[in-house]
């Protein structure tokens, strides 16, 4: 089967390496350059870690893990609020996890598949027709060409979605958050740790790269839904949010790039149906969760896992093979979208209230006898391929 992936990211890339393991023939278009593109750091855990490990890049990756093994809570006036460290993550997720940069990531993903799969970089589709038979696609350069199924990864902002299924607006549910990021040097003291800084209605985050020497400045704050802010635009707007910011704002601000940097409102994608025809949506463009939901890039990776096998149980059946795949991962990303707006309401209160009790609060629920109910708050994030497994089998019995 010859497929087309539209997105060369986390969960397009992990598609593609099993598809060419299966025997299916992939080719990746990606509108960006080749080689990483920055962003930010996730915590990487539960079925995306079991995936990372059946592609025997576990080593790889922590190899490269950010130089941080706890997050610190602070407040201007008072100091340290509380304080989370590894091995208490490591009991609420049930598991280890991995603190990685979301480029790193992909870098690894990408060198899985080179001199194995075709990856075209700053190329993107501009048209889809479908027939009984094929998908044929216009790329942006006007070239042409013809898929069995169409695979779209191209995220939160997804172009296939919109050629496909419909505008963005249709399946947006936006979080009244935005948020920017950019790298930035070091500052003595906080250079081995996560930190978060909290005022009513934004916060700061400063945490230490793989690179000594560089952190990121992530910047989170409540705002209404908005369109892409232009990159020229961007400083501007982040300097005006964070006016009389306290704690190092003022610093990190002061090393905001004036030729643009990663900028955008916190959506999810909510739709009902993930798939149309020969096309299937899967990652951020059908179901984006947002980094409140810590979980983002694990559930990539498996919906790439996934659908690969389910293609692979019925090569001759791409109608089956979505309809299973989608039934497999829907519910765990639907229920992990909603604890993720829960867990945005609660990371940044709006009001000085809200922020006295969350700050009397954290102190006493980062502890071990708290696992439980902190287990809720993230959700269930073992691994769902057994899960997953046991129900291919009896689908396939069913038949």
């Amino acid at each position: 089967m010859k497929v087309l992936i539209s997105g060369g990211g986390i969960a397009g890339l992990t598609c593609a390496y099993w598809l060419f393991q299966k025997g299916h023939t992939p080719v990746v278009v990606e509108r960006a350059e080749a080689g990483p593109v920055g962003g930010y750091g996730i915590d990487f855990s539960g079925t995306g870690y079991e995936v990372a490990g059946r592609m025997g890049l576990r080593d790889q990756l922590a190899a490269r893990q950010l130089r941080s093994d706890s997050i610190t809570f602070v407040h201007a006036v008072e100091g340290v609020t509380a304080r989370l460290n590894r091995r208490l993550v490591e009991k609420v997720l049930r598991g280890p996890y991995l603190a990685l940069m979301h480029s790193t990531l992909e870098d690894v993903l990408a060198a899985a598949i080179r001199d194995k799969v075709e990856v075209r970089h700053r190329q993107s589709i501009a048209a889809v027709h479908q027939s009984d038979a094929r998908v044929d696609v216009t790329f942006a350069d006007g070239a042409q060409a013809s898929f069995d199924v169409l695979v779209g990864a191209d995220g939160v902002h997804s172009r296939t979605r919109e050629l496909v299924f419909g505008a963005e607006p249709r399946w947006a549910r936006h979080l009244d958050f935005s948020m920017a990021c950019y790298p930035v040097p070091d500052i003595p003291g906080l250079a081995d740790t996560r930190t978060h800084f909290t005022e009513p209605g934004r916060q700061t985050v400063l945490y230490p790269t793989d690179k000594v020497g560089t952190s990121i400045a992530l910047f989170l704050y409540r705002s209404g839904p908005h369109g892409s802010i232009p990159r020229a635009e961007r400083a501007a707007r982040l300097r005006a949010t964070y006016t009389d910011s306290g704690w190092h704002t003022a610093q990190l601000l002061g090393h905001v790039p004036d030729d643009g940097f990663f900028m955008d409102t916190l959506t999810q994608i909510e739709m009902p149906r993930w798939h149309c025809g020969r096309v299937v949506l899967i990652g951020d463009a059908c179901g984006a969760l947002t980094l409140t939901s810590a979980q983002g890039a694990s559930l990539a990776m498996a919906g790439g896992y996934l659908l690969a096998e389910a293609l692979a149980a019925h090569p001759r059946d791409h109608e089956t093979a979505f309809a299973g795949y989608e039934e497999q991962l829907r519910p765990v990303v639907a229920e992990r979208q909603r604890r993720a707006r829960t867990m945005a309401r609660g990371l940044v209160p709006a009001t000085r209230v809200g922020l006295a009790a969350q700050r009397l609060i954290m102190p006493l629920v980062l502890r071990d006898v708290c696992v439980p109910l902190l287990r809720r708050g993230f959700g269930d994030t073992s691994s769902i391929l057994r899960t997953a497994a046991n129900d291919m089998m009896d689908m396939e019995t069913a038949q």
